[in-house]
């Protein structure tokens, strides 16, 4: 198999042009995507790096695919700004690219949204190694279809994500976390409920479905927080097991988060969205199968596992679709499929000779 290694739009061009009709994989940092099926090229990302644009003022930050996540972090604190979402796997080398076409966002989309919301531009080089481009580098308003949005999740069946623009926020100053280990899950989802319902300036909540550990993070001025953390507390109840994570150890904690560190090695990732209310019904149904963990407030339950994905399929309850965001077949859809006439010809526009999917 050939491994094409563009290092500018240009270079990417001509790598697609030249290499049709055959079928192309895309990666970046590995952190994500394992294709299953054979191709005749591979697209790597990881030389398509650097900053294009960074306008702290307008908070706007625009970078090609290839470019890690860590840098751009770094680039962004370097001003006191920072990328809400906790984008995934960033340590372990994710790119900028794979990030926006896995969707994969981290805690932070409970508060502040996930990637789509943040992406308020995009170039992608489609099948036929043209450039196209969507959105710019300004935060506005705009009217039809938002292709730089479309890319959001797309495990590359459009093309290849070769430049992205993203808003930015400024950090907040300081951050705590309180832990609370419950007796029962059913204990964990009764805490996390309350909290869900009575605190509404939280900055994430999770929970670990496995170990029965809810997980509150608050964030803001750090003259306001002893206070807010102490009626989280009061809360949870005098007799709930709680404490409180700062400083180092508040970060560690949500860096391990969004590097699903609680995932055993070698295990695929799938993330299955859900309510706040299914949590319980989803958990008792994909028992079993290795640990879980609920993020975004229950909007998305995250499993761990090494069973193979047709069982896991058959495990998700009633019209519950999940999509493998770390393994094997990364992308991939499990569960009942869902016909999206507007994707397809999204894909035979972008991709007419199905090179990508």
């Amino acid at each position: 198999m050939t491994t094409l290694s563009p290092r500018s739009l240009a270079e990417l061009q001509e790598a697609v042009a030249a290499s049709a009709p055959g079928s192309l994989a895309i990666h970046g940092g590995a952190t994500k995507w394992r294709p299953v099926r054979e191709v005749a090229a591979s697209v790597d990302t990881r030389a398509l790096t650097g900053i294009v644009a960074y306008d702290p003022a307008e908070c706007v930050v625009t970078a090609l695919a290839g470019t890690t996540v860590v840098e751009i972090d770094a680039a962004l604190a370097a001003h006191g700004q920072y990328l809400p979402f906790d984008p995934l796997f960033a340590r372990a080398g994710a790119t900028l690219g794979g990030t926006v076409a896995a969707a994969a966002s981290g805690p932070g989309r409970y508060r502040y949204g996930g990637v789509r919301d943040f992406v308020i531009g995009a170039a992608v080089v489609d099948g036929d190694g043209r450039l196209v481009r969507s959105g710019g580098q300004v935060v506005k308003n705009a009217a039809g279809f938002l292709l730089h949005h479309g890319l959001v999740g797309s495990a590359g069946r459009y093309g290849v994500v070769g430049e992205v623009s993203l808003k930015v926020f400024p950090a907040p100053e300081a951050r705590v976390t309180v832990r609370m280990a419950a007796a029962s899950l059913a204990l964990a989802l009764d805490a996390h409920r309350r909290v869900r319902e009575v605190v509404h300036d939280l900055d994430a909540l999770d929970v670990d479905l496995t170990a029965n550990v809810l997980y509150v993070r608050l964030a803001g001025a750090l003259a306001a927080l002893p206070a807010r953390t102490t009626a989280v507390r009061r809360l949870l109840g005098a007799d709930a097991a709680t404490d409180v994570l700062d400083g180092a150890a508040d970060r560690q904690m949500w860096h391990d988060a969004a590097e699903c560190a609680w995932a055993p090695a070698g295990t695929s990732i799938v993330k299955v969205p859900a309510t706040p209310g299914g949590l319980a019904h989803l958990a008792a149904a994909l028992s079993g199968l290795g640990p879980l963990r609920a993020t975004s407030g229950g909007a998305a339950v995250w499993l761990a596992t090494t069973e193979a994905m047709e069982a896991v399929a058959a495990r998700l309850p009633g019209t519950a679709r999940g999509v493998i965001v770390r393994g094997a077949g990364c992308g991939r859809v499990l569960g009942r499929p869902l016909g999206n006439v507007f994707d397809e010809r999204v894909r035979r526009t972008l991709d007419p000779a199905g090179r990508f999917s």
